[in-house]
C-alpha cells in the first residue's frame, strides 16, 4: 500500500518516512520534485489531496511555530533563498529581521508563510486517511509508539513486526534564537484555527 507525507519544511519529514519504513509493509508514494503534487513540502492542499482517495494513508509532519522559526534561523538557508526571505520592504521594522551567515531576512515573512501552509493543509486532510506527527513530541517514547500505534490502526498499515522499532533521533537540542519581542509577535501572529487544531 503507497503512503505519503507533507510538511512544510524543517518538520522532519525524512524522519517520519524512516520509522514507516522500518515498522510497516508500505510503500512511499511522495516524488521529490519541487514541482510535482507529491512533493514533501507541497504547501497547495487543495491539488495535493485531488490526486488522493480518502483512505489513502498520509502523514502530516507538524512542528510548533516557536520552534520551526529557531529550527530555520539555525540551519535553513535553502528555506530562505526559496521563499526570498532576504527580500523585504526598506520600512520592515529591523527588531523583527533575523540575521544568518551575514544576511537578513524577514521573520514575519517566514511566520506567513508557515501560517498559510497549514491552514490550507487543515482545510483538506479530511480528504485523506491522516495521523499527525507532531515532531515537538518525537524525543518522548510514549508518544512515538501512540503516533506509531495510530499508523497501523487509524492508516491500516501492516506491521513488519510485533514490536516497534525506534530510531535514536539526536536532533533534540533546543536553542533559542528569538528575542522576546520575536517570540510574543510569533504567538500573536498563530491564528487560533492552527492552534485549535494541532493543540499548541
Amino acid at each position: 500500500m503507497k503512503y505519503y507525507i507533507f510538511g512544510i519544511q524543517n518538520t522532519h519529514t525524512k524522519l517520519a518516512r524512516q520509522y514507516i519504513d522500518i515498522n510497516f509493509f508500505a510503500k512511499n508514494g511522495n516524488v521529490n520534485d519541487f514541482g510535482h503534487w507529491s512533493w514533501n513540502h507541497n504547501g497547495d492542499s487543495e491539488q495535493a489531496t485531488a490526486h488522493l482517495f480518502q483512505n489513502t494513508p498520509l502523514i502530516f509532519t507538524y512542528k510548533s511555530p516557536l520552534r520551526w522559526m529557531n529550527s530555520i534561523i539555525e540551519d535553513d538557508e535553502e528555506f530562505v533563498n526559496k521563499y526570498s526571505l532576504t527580500q523585504f520592504p526598506d520600512y520592515h521594522d529591523p527588531r523583527l529581521l533575523v540575521e544568518t551567515k551575514n544576511e537578513f531576512w524577514s521573520l514575519p515573512r517566514a511566520i506567513e508563510l508557515w501560517c498559510e501552509f497549514h491552514i490550507n493543509w487543515i482545510r483538506y486532510l479530511h480528504r485523506s486517511n491522516y495521523v499527525i506527527m507532531n515532531q515537538d513530541r518525537m524525543s518522548d517514547q510514549p508518544y512515538i509508539i501512540d503516533f506509531l500505534s495510530k499508523v497501523n490502526l487509524k492508516l491500516e498499515l501492516e506491521k513488519k513486526m510485533p514490536n516497534w522499532t525506534l530510531i535514536k533521533n539526536d536532533n533534540v537540542t533546543e536553542k533559542n534564537f528569538l528575542t522576546d519581542l520575536q517570540h510574543k509577535y510569533i504567538s500573536k501572529k498563530v491564528p487560533n484555527e492552527i492552534i485549535d487544531f494541532f493543540g499548541n
